[in-house]
């Protein structure tokens, strides 16, 4: 089963022309440059879409789909999601990673299984942690800083940390 990734979440039409405003998803908006093809996802349809130009303002941006060219044509795909296959997307710089790929990776100190991230927690600007599942169901928050994270494996689904104690 292929899967995908959301570039922009599309929030409403925009002039007259079949123009819409989207809301960025990616950290690389640069990535427009390269799509033409892309999938929109909106509840269960599916609709697939040839980008005919975008350009950005006031932080979001604006998408133009070929053979849509009156707001009314544009509208269906407002409330969807501006998708494109995961292989697609960027590689991300070096020891930068996608929070789609830390999700499920196991949680270890020296070869000792502590859990599994079950989620991201962004508390503003550069800071995030992992929502670490302990094995005895506690949620507990390890932030994503190299002093506690050791080693990220994303082929391997594991990242090794070092604890504080009592914090498992």
């Amino acid at each position: 089963m292929d899967r995908f990734v959301s570039l922009a979440h599309i929030v409403k039409t925009r002039g007259v022309k079949g123009e819409l405003v989207a809301h960025l998803l990616t950290d690389f908006p640069k990535r427009f440059v390269s799509v033409r093809s892309v999938r929109i996802l909106r509840g269960n349809q599916v609709f697939d879409e040839i980008l005919e130009h975008y350009w950005f303002h006031r932080g979001r941006v604006i998408l133009k789909f070929q053979g849509r060219e009156t707001p009314e044509a544009a509208a269906p795909l407002a409330g969807g999601y501006v998708q494109v296959p995961e292989e697609e997307r960027f590689v991300p710089p070096r020891n930068t990673f996608y929070h789609s790929d830390l999700i499920g990776c196991q949680v270890e100190e020296q070869g000792e299984i502590l859990g599994m991230v079950t989620g991201i927690f962004e508390t503003g600007g550069d800071q995030v942690s992992l929502v670490v599942t302990a094995n005895g169901g506690k949620e507990v928050l390890i932030p994503l800083v190299k002093q506690f994270v050791k080693k990220v494996d994303i082929a391997g689904k594991t990242i090794r940390i070092k604890s504080l104690p009592g914090l498992f």
